[in-house]
């Protein structure tokens, strides 16, 4: 129904306005109207209340697409009610990132997932089991364990080193005809602190 507006006439006592019997009756046809749509017809059941700038909405249905602001890491446009400063914003043009504390943990981009410098992977029980330092090192605090069978290399060469079911490991390669190829422990900083294996 299109809202009907109850008729005033053009002065004061003109006689042209709606009788009141008429106004009345498009009043509680408009009212109907917006009880129906928001509750029950007697009352209101959709959970819609707002204060100032703030609309709440009890369980809402979005069935098109929802656009918020871009937002920032201090004040993510995506949030829990009563603390503004975690949530989900938008870092740049297809990216999406998550704060907490007001700083930005992660982001998801077209190249993949990028951690912030710092950041720590774990469970509930080691919160920081894996650390990403600003150089790209990767710290673990325990064991690594690789499944039988498993893998490490390169884009180009996935199988360069194999952990067989009984440990032993095989690397694989193409060694040049003259020269020394090492095997080398080195700290974080690259320098080596011991030589594996040295073969001509």
């Amino acid at each position: 129904m299109a809202k009907q507006t109850v008729n005033i006439g053009t002065t004061v006592n003109d006689g042209t306005g709606d009788p009141i019997r008429t106004g009345g009756d498009k009043i509680n046809d408009n009212f109907n109207e917006i009880y129906t749509l928001l509750g029950t017809g007697t009352a209101l059941t959709s959970g819609l209340s707002a204060t100032s700038s703030v609309v709440t909405l009890a369980g809402p249905t979005v069935t098109g697409v929802a656009s918020f602001a871009a937002g920032s890491a201090a004040a993510p446009s995506i949030t829990k009610t009563g603390d503004s400063n975690t949530g989900v914003f938008f870092s740049a043009a297809d990216e999406v990132a998550i704060t907490t504390g007001g700083t930005q943990r992660f982001k998801v981009t077209n190249s993949g997932l990028e951690i912030a410098d710092g950041g720590t992977i774990g469970s509930a029980s080691s919160t920081s089991a894996m650390t990403i330092a600003s150089t790209g090192i990767v710290t673990f605090v325990d064991d690594i364990v690789i499944k039988d069978g498993g893998t490490f290399g390169t884009a180009t060469t996935p199988a360069a080193m194999t952990i067989a079911a009984n440990g032993n490991v095989t690397f694989s390669g193409t060694v040049a005809a003259t020269g020394t190829v090492n095997f080398l422990i080195k700290d974080s900083t690259g320098t080596t602190l011991k030589t594996v294996k040295s073969f001509a």
